[in-house]
């Protein structure tokens, strides 16, 4: 069965390979998309929520600069 929601930091952490004692920076700073229902509630968050999140940090930490041309090229 396909999880509706992951509940608690440490699971969702664990999802996204994160410290569950960074959850409070990772929403915060990072953008995680999880809630918690009142002050006191536990973390919540949707699996493509998370991918989706996952996805994001990969395309921004891969952003490269455009690679110079190599001695094969022929700049018209």
């Amino acid at each position: 069965m396909d999880f509706i929601c992951l509940k608690g930091a440490k699971d969702i952490c664990l999802a996204v390979g994160e410290n569950p004692k960074n959850m409070h920076l990772l929403v915060r700073v990072h953008g995680l998309p999880a809630w918690k229902r009142g002050i006191k509630g536990t973390w919540r968050a949707l699996p493509e929520d998370l991918r989706a999140w996952m996805r994001e940090q990969r395309d921004r930490h891969l952003e490269r600069p455009p690679l110079a041309p190599g001695p094969d090229c022929v700049e018209h």
